[in-house]
């Protein structure tokens, strides 16, 4: 198993990414031997037009989601308030080629 995190920007999140942005990415570097994968949830994109964020997902290679909330508590744009919400859930990878298949 493995923990989803799914986070929600925060209304002042466009001025937080940029400003946080190197801290994010030296946190995030820092454990990637502790996440499956993460990113940010895009919106408002087309082909020609990128768009902008408004959250973030994280899966922690973890069991236990009071590891995966220390994760998350202690990476940058958690801690100035990138985010506005977040939801922790258990998550059991089931089918794709990230896991080489499936589990059946």
């Amino acid at each position: 198993m493995a923990i989803l995190v799914i986070c929600e920007d925060s209304s002042e999140a466009p001025a937080l990414r940029k400003q946080y942005l190197r801290e994010h990415f030296e946190y995030i570097e820092s454990l990637l031997h502790q996440l499956c994968v993460a990113g940010p949830l895009a919106h408002n994109a087309t082909k020609d037009e990128p768009g902008g964020y408004d959250g973030s997902c994280f899966i922690y290679d973890t069991n236990d989601p009071a590891i995966a909330e220390q994760l998350l508590f202690n990476d940058p744009y958690f801690k100035h308030g990138v985010y506005s919400r977040h939801r922790i859930s258990r998550f059991k990878p089931a089918a794709g080629e990230w896991i080489g298949g499936t589990v059946w």
